[in-house]
C-alpha cells in the first residue's frame, strides 16, 4: 500500500481507550514546531509511525514519536458505518469508499449530513467565523466534511474576539477499526520547529470534561496557538486556538470554549 493510501485510510485512526492519568507540572521542553505558517490546520498531520514515551489524559495521550513529531492517540470508539445518514453513506459509496471534500454552510448542517449529533457546544453555536476560512481539498470554506468509509472528519471555523479558532471532529467506523493491523492507535502527528518552547498541560471544565492542552508560540509569525483536545462520548474534537495578541488571549478562547461543551 502506497504512503498515500495509508493516511487516507488510516490517519487519525481509531484507537482503543487510554486509561486516564493525572498530569502534575505543565512539562516545558523543546519540540520541532509548526512546519506550515499560517492557519491553525496547518499544524495538522496525519501519519502512523512508532512512539516514544506518552502523557495520558482522559482517554487520551500525547506520544512523542522518535522522528521529532507529536502524535495523539486513543480517546476513539468506532461507530457502525450504517448509523450514517443514507445521504453521507450514498456519497462515500458513489465515489468508491472516499468521497471529496464537501462543503457545508454551517457545523449543524455538517452534522445533519452525516446524521449525527458531534458534539454541542452554545459558545461556539454564537461564534461563527467572519473572515477566518481554510481550505480542505482543494475546497475553499469555513465548514468542511471529509468523508470516507473508516471514517468522518468535519472542521469549522470560528471566532472570539481577535481569536481565530477551528475545531474538528473525527468519527470512526467499524471499517476503519478493520482495515488495520499491528496499529498503535497513533493518529494527528504534529510538526513542530526547532526553535519552539512548547508546554503541556490539561485542564478540567466545570462540567468534569478534562482537555489535554498543547501551547506553542511561533516566532516567525508571531502568532501563539493554544489547542484543546477532548474526547466526546468516544469521538476525539481538536480545538485550534489562535491569537497573534497573546498566549492569554489564545487561552482565554480555549477554556471558554471547553467550559461551553454540553455532555448530556
Amino acid at each position: 500500500m502506497k504512503k498515500e493510501d495509508v493516511l487516507n485510510l488510516m490517519t487519525e485512526l481509531p484507537p482503543d481507550l487510554i486509561e486516564e492519568a493525572d498530569l502534575q507540572a505543565p512539562a516545558r521542553r523543546r519540540l520541532p514546531r509548526l512546519a506550515r505558517a499560517g492557519l491553525i490546520a496547518a499544524c495538522l498531520c496525519l501519519v502512523l509511525i512508532g512512539t516514544a514515551a506518552a502523557v495520558h489524559f482522559s482517554g487520551l495521550s500525547i506520544v512523542e514519536g522518535d522522528n521529532g513529531v507529536t502524535y495523539l492517540q486513543g480517546g476513539i470508539a468506532y461507530v457502525p458505518y450504517d448509523s450514517l445518514s443514507r445521504e453521507i453513506r450514498t456519497i462515500i459509496e458513489e465515489a468508491g469508499g472516499h468521497a471529496a471534500v464537501q462543503r457545508a454552510a454551517s457545523w449543524q448542517a455538517a452534522e445533519d449530513l452525516i446524521g449525527i449529533d458531534l458534539l454541542n457546544n452554545p459558545v461556539l453555536d454564537a461564534s461563527p467565523a467572519r473572515t477566518f476560512f481554510t481550505k480542505r481539498g482543494g475546497v475553499s470554506g469555513r465548514f468542511h466534511v471529509e468523508p470516507s468509509k473508516e471514517k468522518i472528519h468535519i472542521c469549522g471555523c470560528f471566532e472570539i474576539g481577535g481569536v481565530n479558532i477551528e475545531v474538528e471532529s473525527y468519527l470512526f467506523t467499524e471499517y476503519g477499526q478493520a482495515q488495520v493491523e499491528n496499529w498503535d492507535g497513533t493518529f494527528l502527528g504534529l510538526w513542530f520547529s526547532d526553535d519552539s518552547e512548547v508546554s503541556l498541560d490539561s485542564y478540567t471544565a466545570p462540567s468534569s470534561l478534562t482537555a489535554q492542552i498543547i501551547e506553542a508560540y511561533t516566532p516567525s509569525s508571531n502568532t501563539n496557538h493554544c489547542v484543546g483536545t477532548v474526547s466526546l462520548h468516544g469521538i476525539p474534537a481538536i480545538v485550534w486556538c489562535q491569537s497573534t495578541a497573546s498566549m492569554e488571549e489564545a487561552r482565554a478562547a480555549l477554556y471558554q470554549i471547553l467550559d461551553g461543551f454540553l455532555l448530556d
